[in-house]
C-alpha cells in the first residue's frame, strides 16, 4: 500500500471527490450506471444531504478521449450532472439531450462522475423505465483508480467545514472555475456535495434546535413550472444526514395554506394534527432546507432565497 496524503482544507476538494468517484468505481465497471431503484432512506443513502423525492443512477466514466451522454425524453424531471475530478461541473444533461464530453473540457483528470437524478412523481415502474434509458457510450474504458488519502484527516477536515455551514452559499459553490468562488467552492464540497449549479438548481438550508414544535413558512418558489421545476422540503441531522423514515416532502405532498403560502412543521407529538410535519426531537440540532429545480430566472430565485433567510423556523406554542 503507497503512502496515503494527509488532507488539508487546501487538498479536501480533491480527496472528498475521489472519496465518492472510489466508492462508485469500487462496486460498478467504469462506463457503467448503476441505478438505485428505490428513493434514498436512512440506510441506503451514499452522498450527504440526498434527496428521497428521486432514485439515482450513477457512473464512473473514462473521458481520455471522449463520451456521450444520453437521456429519453420524458415530461417527469430527470438530469444527467456530469463531475470531474475537481467537483466541478462539465455538463447538465436534460431529457431528450444527447451531450458530448471531451477530455479538454475537464479541469483536471480523465475520468468523471455522472450524477443521475430521475423524479418517482409518475410512479417506480415510470422512473425504472426512465433510467433503464440512459446511455454512455465513451470511446476508452480505463479504470478509476483513486488516489490514497488518509481517512482520519479527510474525516476532521470534513467535521471542521460542516461547522461552518452558516458561511456556505451554494449559489456559489457548485458549478465551473469561472462561476464559483474557491472559499464556497470548498464548502459546498463538504456540505452538499453533488449540488447542481445555480442556473440548474438552487438550495436554502438553516440549522435551528427543536423546540418540540417549530413552524416554517414561505412562499411558493419562483420555478419553471412548465418545464418540470418543482421543489421539495427536507430534514436533516446536524452532520447533513437523514435521520427519521419521512424526512423529506415534494411540492405536491405540501398542503397551502389559505393565503397560497405554505408551513412546514418540524417536531414530535406537540405538532401532532399539523399539515406538512416533519419528525424531530425537542434539544436535537437539526438542518432544515428546500430543493429549487429549474429557476425561472438565477436573480429571481437568489432573491427570493434572501427571503427565506430573513423568515427562519420559529418555536410555535401548540
Amino acid at each position: 500500500m503507497g503512502i496515503e496524503e494527509t488532507v488539508t482544507e487546501d487538498n479536501f476538494v480533491r480527496a472528498e471527490t475521489a472519496n465518492y468517484f472510489g466508492k462508485q468505481a469500487a462496486h460498478t465497471p467504469v462506463n457503467t450506471y448503476s441505478h438505485h431503484r428505490v428513493p434514498v432512506d436512512v440506510e441506503t443513502q451514499v452522498i450527504i444531504r440526498s434527496n428521497v423525492d428521486m432514485i439515482f443512477s450513477i457512473a464512473v466514466v473514462d473521458v481520455t478521449e471522449e463520451a456521450e451522454f444520453h437521456l429519453a425524453p420524458s415530461e417527469e424531471y430527470q438530469v444527467a450532472q456530469i463531475i470531474d475530478e475537481n467537483h466541478y461541473i462539465v455538463g447538465v444533461v436534460y431529457p431528450g439531450e444527447t451531450f458530448t464530453l471531451r477530455n479538454s473540457d475537464l479541469s483536471t483528470g480523465n475520468h468523471v462522475y455522472v450524477l443521475g437524478r430521475t423524479s418517482t412523481a409518475g410512479g417506480l415502474d415510470r422512473a425504472h423505465a426512465l433510467q433503464d434509458a440512459r446511455r454512455i457510450t465513451a470511446a476508452t474504458d480505463n479504470p478509476y483508480v483513486p488516489a490514497a488519502y488518509d481517512s482520519v484527516s479527510l474525516d476532521a477536515v470534513r467535521a471542521s467545514l460542516e461547522a461552518r455551514s452558516a458561511e456556505v452559499d451554494f449559489g456559489k459553490a457548485f458549478g465551473t472555475p469561472g462561476s464559483t468562488v474557491p472559499e464556497q467552492h470548498l464548502l459546498g464540497t463538504a456540505l452538499g456535495w453533488g449540488g447542481l449549479s445555480p442556473q440548474h438548481a438552487q438550495y436554502f438550508q438553516g440549522l435551528i434546535t427543536s423546540s418540540g414544535c417549530d413552524a416554517w413558512t414561505f412562499d411558493l418558489p419562483p420555478l419553471d413550472y412548465e418545464h418540470n421545476g418543482y421543489f421539495s422540503v427536507i430534514k436533516y441531522d446536524r452532520n447533513g444526514w437523514l435521520d427519521v423514515a419521512r424526512p423529506g416532502l415534494t411540492d405536491r405532498e405540501l398542503e397551502r395554506d389559505d393565503d397560497g403560502r405554505i408551513t412546514v412543521w418540524f417536531g414530535d407529538r406537540r405538532c401532532a394534527g399539523r399539515p406538512n410535519t416533519i419528525e424531530a426531537t425537542e434539544g436535537q440540532r437539526f438542518y432544515f432546507g428546500i430543493r429549487l429545480y429549474r429557476p425561472r430566472d438565477v436573480d429571481e430565485i437568489h432573491r427570493y432565497i434572501d427571503r427565506l433567510r430573513s423568515s427562519p423556523a420559529h418555536p410555535v406554542t401548540p
